[in-house]
């Protein structure tokens, strides 16, 4: 009996019907907006110049370098230094260096400019000399 006046008002407001319906599956279907992918993925800018290579360094070959003392660690043997390029080596930086004989470290103190040798092993760049730069 539900079934025919379900079918009746089916019939006598199709129209209706029909507005409602397709409302209901156009709000229901609609696809959220899509994003423009590569607006969110940030690009890096394009690379100017050559890029900077360093030869391998050579194990035991004494490498020379200048620069500022930054940190000492007198108890543990090591030393930070903001230094220039050290030629066949690294590039301009601030690193720490192991020093091969805590002994170098007496007679520098945070702030000298240095002059110094750096000898690469297996386990660690070791600093084999180090001299207070002297004022010119």
């Amino acid at each position: 009996m539900r079934a025919f006046y379900l079918t009746r008002f089916v019939r006598g407001n199709r129209a209706y019907f029909v507005m409602i319906l397709t409302a209901t599956l156009s709000v229901c279907c609609q696809q959220p907006p899509r994003v423009n992918e590569a607006l969110l993925t940030p690009t890096p800018p394009p690379a100017t110049g050559t890029p900077l290579v360093m030869p391998s360094p050579v194990l035991g070959k004494p490498y020379f370098g200048t620069g500022v003392i930054t940190i000492i660690n007198r108890k543990e043997g090591w030393v930070e230094i903001n230094h220039e390029e050290i030629k066949g080596l690294m590039p301009a930086m601030t690193m720490e260096f192991l020093v091969k004989q805590n002994s170098l470290l007496n007679n520098v103190q945070v702030g000298d400019r240095v002059d110094f040798t750096v000898v690469e092993t297996a386990k660690a760049e070791f600093i084999t000399e180090l001299k207070k730069k002297t004022v010119q």
